[in-house]
């Protein structure tokens, strides 16, 4: 998916009406979408929410996600923002099927009116479907009241493609829904990037079947949940362990086992028909106790013996991943660079590996696909400064790493980003704040490894690693998950999570 002027996004809506799918069918589907993320994602455990849609196309949205709400057994409450005489078109249908299932409709017509009914409501969730891409300008009386009033009520609020009271391609508009998460369909509104987060809250994309933009100048590009459904590897029905890739885990210290634990849970769950573990041997116990599906080659501490060791084990692996819990010392070096000169053509190094590398600075072989994954910590010893938390800072130096090293480069962070050579920059809209917690970045390593093990490019993989380890703890959270191990319990989950 791509970040698009509203203008654009448009004339893709047209082309798809054009080209034999009815406006009603999107809408259809946007709505289908929204209320998939809406109760599964946003407000599992949510059981009252108030739709509040407006006369034009994104009210017609709204009374599909209140049908499937209703449908589902959920309790609804309905208002419309100004008079039923005035819809018209496919938002007029969407009405008429909400009223056929007996749904009373509150018709809010003046500012008090609405004033005094977003006193009253109370429940859990209040979606936005009051304008959507068509306002540009500033809200009338109605509209100012109806902003006012919904950001006023506690409630959490979901907004449907973009928040009430905003331009789809930025805005310095103070008057607006002031949404926890938005659900923008099609492609990502160019508003994600420029504004960011205090305008939309989260974003998340949802692909209602418009055709692919030709020439799109958009800066970057995100995976939505059906891009990444269709680049996931599947084993096929005759697949066994051998097929599916062998990642080689270099990883863990005598007191850092639980980073080594948690990569080669996620690498596992990811697919990788196998993973070997190569870690210390006072961690072979505990870790063969805590994953018996895992295999395991011991370090003695003698380096040239363990060396040997790992040389015998790459000619069998297909991508290795290095770092989690990986101490910075001469002896994981002279490891670290028998790895980049070994038979493994892919791989992922990130924590101690990257330290590593910031402080030896030795060649990576041109035939190596590499996938660095530094934090903005790791970044700075590896560039020599920090970049500002803006996504087109982050984005510039994704890029500068990427061409100076030739590299795959997952910029962690707030909005990852991840860049290849000759690729479109790619920014992850999945994730929360709890993913800073120690852990975490192991989980993505164990799964851009799997990806990789799997002959998936680094950038493939990077994307998709971001995405659905965001995901996991997007699933989570709704259910009191706050560690790396409780996101991990949902990785599998996520990786099947459909709609």
């Amino acid at each position: 998916m791509y970040f698009l002027k509203a203008e654009e996004i448009r004339s893709l809506d047209s082309a798809a009406i054009a080209g034999g799918t009815p406006g009603l069918v999107l809408m259809e589907r946007a709505g289908y979408a929204a209320f998939r993320f809406l109760t599964d994602v946003f407000a599992p455990t949510s059981r009252r929410f108030l739709i509040f849609g407006g006369c034009g196309n994104n009210g017609g949205d709204a009374w599909a996600v209140a049908r499937y709400l209703i449908q589902a057994g959920l309790h609804c409450d309905v208002a419309l923002l100004g008079t039923a005489s005035k819809l018209k078109g496919d938002a007029l249908v969407q009405f008429q099927r909400l009223e056929t299932l007996g749904q009373k409709i509150a018709g809010l017509k003046d500012p008090k009116e609405i004033a005094e009914y977003l006193s009253i409501w109370q429940g859990d969730v209040i979606v936005d479907g009051l304008t959507g891409t068509g306002f540009n300008g500033s809200a009338n009386a109605l509209l100012a009241s109806a902003i006012i009033s919904v950001n006023a009520n506690p409630a959490k609020k979901l907004a449907l493609d973009v928040p009430s009271g905003l331009s789809a391609d930025g805005s310095g508009s103070r008057l607006f829904i002031k949404a926890d998460w938005t659900v923008t369909f099609g492609q990502g509104k160019l508003i994600t990037l420029t504004e960011g987060d205090e305008h939309m809250g989260r974003t998340e994309i949802m692909d209602i079947g418009l055709p692919l933009p030709q020439n799109a100048g958009s800066p970057f590009c995100a995976l939505s949940l059906k891009e990444a459904r269709k680049l996931l590897p599947k084993p096929r029905n005759d697949s066994y362990k051998h097929k599916r890739g062998h990642l080689l885990l270099l990883a863990g210290a005598p007191k850092m086992g639980g980073a080594a634990l948690l990569a080669a849970k996620a690498a596992s769950i990811g697919g990788a028909g196998l993973v070997t573990a190569v870690i210390p041997q006072e961690l072979e116990t505990a870790f063969n106790s805590a994953l018996p599906h895992i295999l395991t080659l011991p370090l003695s501490g003698d380096l040239e013996d363990d060396l040997n060791k790992l040389a015998l084990l790459a000619e069998n692996c297909t991508a290795a991943a290095a770092g989690p819990g990986l101490p910075d010392d001469e002896y994981h070096a002279a490891f670290l660079k028998a790895l980049s000169g070994s038979p493994i053509k892919k791989q992922i190094w990130d924590a101690g590996a990257l330290s590593i590398f910031a402080r030896e600075r030795f060649a990576i072989p041109e035939d190596l696909e590499l996938v660095l994954t530094p934090h903005l910590g790791e970044f700075k010893r590896l560039m020599d400064y920090a970049p500002e938390q803006d996504d087109f800072a982050r984005m510039k130096a994704a890029a500068e790493l990427c061409d100076e090293m030739n590299v795959t480069v997952l910029l962690k962070g707030h909005h990852t980003v991840v860049k290849a050579p000759q690729t479109l920059p790619a920014v992850n809209l999945t994730g929360n704040p709890y993913l800073s917690t120690a852990g975490t970045g192991d989980l993505l390593t164990g799964l851009t490894g799997a990806f990789l093990a799997q002959g998936l490019t680094g950038y493939e993989s990077a994307m998709l690693a971001a995405y659905y380890h965001g995901l996991a703890a997007d699933l989570a959270i709704p259910y009191g998950g706050r560690t790396a191990e409780d996101f991990s319990l949902y990785l599998g989950r996520a990786l099947s999570y459909d709609f």
